[in-house]
């Protein structure tokens, strides 16, 4: 029965049978490595114990037999661990540990030198260096005898790579062992034996003088850090080079064919790309297929397609010892090479006479493959423009292998593994940077190298082009070049040295296009949204949804888009590299007047528009609660809308982004009634989920905007959703002062209903400040104009108000009613988010007068249709609710796990006035448990956050409880005097809870005067 399976050749990991990961972690990992290090020998406890501390401590015994434990449960019967004599054992198959498998193929691949097959020796050795991941054991911290077993195993891993060198050697390929000993050097300078390969492999390759400075350098290394002359050994090999008497490496050998192009020295990362290509290409099938191996490497041009497929070509040669083909197709030219032209040039390669061609395309393909059958040719088929120009190219025979690349991704393909590259990581683009223009420099201006490939957008070809400019001018700053590359209408202009210009590379693309294709491609270049819908492009086209897409799936295929994931309903979005789109808003600026791309955004705004409109309607149960514009020009149809916006919170949670551009963009074209319309309508979607930073982004914009053209209305709408805003932060006087000017612009523009809005929202900070009476009263005056604009939303909001206000000053039977109303109007018009947000306070009132089995039902059914909706505020409110409920039922465990909850929901959308709630009930909980230094604590915290927001109501009751809780440690002096300014407080708010301190106030007080 197959065991667990582990790594440490490397980073070390372990793997149950069925193929799950095992995270192990401290000494359970330290532990196993040190067997896995000594795999099937017998390790003592004494020397476990070595090397898991430095330092052991005087527990280790029974320390280590519970990691041995813990070991053995983690794996179960995936692992054979026993207890043999005063030690453990781990027995693993030669398969199953990466090291085993690594001494195997090296063992067999010494004994294919021994007898003179070179060839397959340096396979074999390729094969078990491929094993190792980095250094072994990495990441573990291990002692003593562990540490120098895996030092030996780093120095076997210098030995194999120079053995492999050697092998190479031995069939010619020198200039391969040129580029593998130089790394090895730069980490191992005082290896003899790797200098005198390296001196070898530079006199094979005729470069006699190479040969003799290497040499110099490692004599040079030896006396300056060893104070040694160079061993017999390579005084001797340099005294043949002088004399010019280097024997041959061996008999003479057909030479193969091999039309690779060079490397590119400075090739950087694509690690995992290059090991999953070179194992498709290198391994054995392991089913009886005759089909050769074949890997596609895609992507968009100029991401180094070419370049990984050469690198990867070359260090396969020594397995395709007759032969590497290669040819450019041209495919993402208007003509791509004809494959029987492809053929003609193979099967001259191949030997064959160009009088003896056969014409035909078949009869061609027929002759290569026959040339080809029972041999070793890597086939290199670049820039491929489909599968039909491939399939005569493909080899009939399983010796052989095949790489391609492409831009298309080429699906239809039998049997490809596929390769989908895509844009080199920050710090990978760095070094290559650094390899053209000099690792000192990039060096010397880390934040200016890193901000160039951010704006080469990690594709190579323009990090090439951009350090290629920088290698000419080395006058010029690193930072000289990202400021001019800083405009984007620019970029391209920057990006061109010599025959290189990425406007080139994306042009070839471009100009392969069907016209309509072509004019879609610079549509969609307009938008500075990050990715986009397919609706968007039908809306920029004024074409349907199935004309668009089949569009933006032509791009796609050309690489010129790419897959950017899903959206709410499912369907595929899509985006552009930075550069592509500079180069599409370039052929629209050229191709297109302005009066035609005007046009074309406006169409695709408006629909966003329409959407965010329909999606706040389904969250808040009707198109009101926010004022509109009148500048839609485009709306998807009803059953498009309710497809893509149907579930508003998930559809806003994908379309964010593209909000924030979309509405900056609208207001930087000047299409101002527009943008603060589409800031509006996401309001409330962008306060369900917590959105503060879109929120205000969008409103800032259009507000800027507004100003700019002298839109009153839209002033008046920007202005009081920043209200909102700073009153969901509990900035509540920054909040009243845009309410102030939004009262008084909406007057002006003579628009009733949103200044009944805004006299809401000043309602509301009325009755959070304590101030009742002002509350009731702005209420009552908004009522007129909400029943005007039939705004039922909002009314809610106002009889909700008025029932928490009757709650707050303790008149339960008056506020009961006007709860209950509120949650049958959300009923009625289908706004969830408000039912459940005022159930929440009807759990508060059913809690406040004894009934805890109807608050705990309250509370729960908000809670659940608050979690189905997604609204982390209301989330951490019902949670709050809830928790209050399991204290007084005296839950206590319940109760904290429900506040931790809230606590935290709180804290990470910065609402202080939740977190003041949560951390009161915390309090009264602690003071439950007797924990009375944390709830005094508790409360303090309490009581900063109220004079902060302010908040004095609730800061005046949190001095009550801090009251309570000093006369509960027995400290009556420091009870009175938080007693006292709670009174003061409570007082000043007509709090009716003053009365009762006052109570608490008089046998202190009048102890006081006796």
């Amino acid at each position: 029965m197959a065991g667990a399976t582990f790594g440490i050749l490397g980073p070390v990991h372990a793997r149950r049978a069925d193929g799950r990961e095992v995270a192990l972690k401290g000494k359970e990992y330290a532990l196993l490595t040190a067997l896995l290090l000594n795999a099937g020998v017998p390790v003592s406890r004494r020397r476990l114990i070595d090397a898991l501390w430095e330092t052991p401590p005087a527990s280790a015994v029974p320390n280590l037999q519970t990691h041995v434990a813990r070991v053995r449960k983690t794996f179960a019967a995936d692992i054979r661990l026993s207890t043999v004599g005063p030690g453990y054992l781990l027995e693993v198959a030669p398969g199953e540990l990466d090291l085993l498998v690594f001494e195997q193929e090296t063992r067999r691949a010494r004994a294919e030198m021994e007898q003179g097959d070179l060839a397959a020796a340096v396979h074999r050795f390729e094969q078990a260096l491929r094993l190792w991941r980095g250094r072994p054991a990495e990441g573990v911290q291990l002692h003593d005898w562990a540490l120098s077993r895996a030092a030996e195993l780093e120095e076997r891993l210098g030995e194999t790579r120079l053995d492999r060198a050697e092998a190479m050697l031995g069939i010619g390929l020198h200039t391969e062992v040129i580029g593998e000993l130089r790394p090895f050097l730069a980490e191992q300078p005082l290896s003899e034996r790797a200098w005198r390969l390296l001196m070898l492999a530079y006199a094979r390759a005729g470069q006699r003088h190479r040969a003799l400075e290497a040499y110099r350098q490692a004599r040079e290394r030896l006396v300056g850090e060893l104070g040694i002359e160079p061993g017999e050994e390579l005084r001797r090999l340099q005294a043949v080079i002088l004399a010019d008497a280097l024997p041959a490496a061996g008999p003479e050998r057909r030479r193969p064919v091999c039309q690779l192009p060079p490397v590119h020295a400075d090739f950087v990362g694509r690690q995992a790309e290059v090991a999953t290509v070179t194992a498709a290409l290198s391994s054995v099938r392991g089913d009886d297929s005759s089909a050769p191996p074949v890997s596609a490497i895609s992507g968009p041009g100029g991401v180094g397609k070419t370049t990984l497929a050469v690198h990867v070509a070359h260090r396969l040669r020594g397995e395709f010892p007759d032969g590497q083909l290669y040819i450019d197709l041209r495919g993402a030219e208007r003509h791509p090479l004809d494959p029987a032209e492809a053929l003609a040039r193979f099967l001259r390669a191949l030997g064959l006479d160009s009088s003896a061609l056969p014409g035909d395309l078949d009869q061609r393909a027929e002759l290569y493959r026959e040339r080809l059958a029972d041999s070793r040719y890597l086939v290199v088929l670049d820039n491929a423009a489909d599968e039909a120009q491939l399939r005569p190219l493909i080899p009939g025979t399983r010796g052989c292998a095949v790489l391609i690349t492409s831009r298309h991704r080429l699906a239809a393909l039998p049997a490809a593994q596929r390769v989908d590259l895509d844009v080199l990581p920050v710090e990978d683009a760095v070094e290559l940077l650094g390899n053209i223009i000099g690792a000192d420099r990039t060096a010397r201006s880390p934040d200016d190298a890193r901000d160039l490939v951010r704006l080469c957008g990690g594709l190579p070809l323009a990090v090439r082009i951009a350090g290629a400019r920088l290698a000419a001018r080395p006058h010029w700053s690193l930072g000289h070049l990202v400021s001019r590359m800083s405009d984007v209408r620019g970029r391209l202009s920057q990006l061109s040295h010599g025959s290189d210009e990425v406007r080139a590379s994306i042009g070839l693309g471009y100009q392969g296009l069907p016209p309509q294709a072509q004019r879609m491609f610079r549509r969609l270049g307009l938008l500075e949204a990050p990715e986009f819908p397919v609706w968007a492009g039908a809306a920029l086209l004024d074409t349907t949804e199935e004309a668009a897409e089949q569009l933006i799936e032509q791009l796609a295929d050309v690489r010129l888009l790419d897959v950017a994931g899903h959206g709410a309903d499912g369907a595929v979005r899509f985006r552009f590299h930075d550069l592509t789109r500079a180069y599409a808003r370039e052929r629209a600026e050229e191709e297109e007047d302005e009066h035609e791309r005007a046009a074309a955004l406006r169409r695709a705004f408006s629909g966003w528009v329409a959407l965010t409109r329909h999606a706040h309607g389904r969250l808040c149960g009707g198109d009101y609660r926010v004022v509109h514009g009148d500048g839609i020009t485009w709306r998807p149809g009803q059953a498009s809308a309710d497809r893509l916006a149907g579930d508003p919170l998930a559809w806003i949670e994908a379309e964010r982004a593209n909000v924030v551009a979309g509405v900056r963009q609208c207001a930087a074209l000047g299409f101002g009634e527009l943008s603060w319309d589409w800031a509006t309508s996401a309001m409330n979607l962008f306060e369900t989920r917590g959105l503060h930073d879109e929120w205000r982004a969008t409103h800032e914009a259009a507000l800027h905007a507004a100003r700019a053209s002298g839109d009153i209305r839209g002033q008046a709408a920007m202005l009081h959703g920043l209200a909102r805003l700073r009153f969901t932060q509990d900035d509540l006087a920054g909040c009243a002062a845009a309410l102030e000017e939004a009262l008084e612009l909406f007057e002006k523009a003579g628009d009733r209903h949103g200044h009944a809005l805004a006299l809401v929202t000043m309602a509301e900070v009325d009755r959070i400040q304590g101030r009742n009476a002002d509350a009731l009263a702005r209420y009552e005056q908004a009522a007129e104009g909400l029943a005007r604009a039939g705004d039922r939303s909002t009314e809610i909001t106002v009889v909700r108000g008025i029932g928490r206000i009757h709650f707050n000053q303790g008149r339960l039977e008056l506020a009961e009613p006007f709860i209950r109303r509120a949650i049958r109007l959300a009923d009625d018009t289908g706004d969830v988010r408000s039912r459940e947000f005022t159930r929440i306070v009807l759990g508060e009132i059913e809690l406040a007068r004894g009934d805890l089995a109807a608050a705990e039902g309250s509370f729960r059914r908000a809670l659940d249709g608050l979690d189905t909706l997604g609204f982390p505020s209301g989330i951490a409110y019902a949670a709050l609710g809830l928790a209050e409920a399991r204290l007084a039922q005296h839950d206590v465990a319940g109760a904290e796990r429900l506040l931790r909850r809230s606590l935290g929901i709180y804290r990470d959308t910065g609402d202080r006035v939740g977190q003041a709630r949560v951390l009161f009930t915390t309090a009264e909980l602690r003071r439950r448990q007797r924990r009375l230094p944390e709830a005094a604590a508790t409360l303090r915290e309490v009581i900063g956050i109220c004079r902060a927001i302010p908040a004095p109501r609730r800061q005046g009751l949190a001095l009550r409880a801090l009251g309570d809780v000093h006369r509960d440690r027995g400290d009556l002096q420091a009870a009175s005097d938080a007693w006292r300014e709670a009174l003061e407080v409570l007082r000043a708010t007509n709090a009716p809870e003053a009365a009762e301190v006052a109570a608490l106030l008089e046998p202190h007080t009048a102890q006081q005067h006796k």
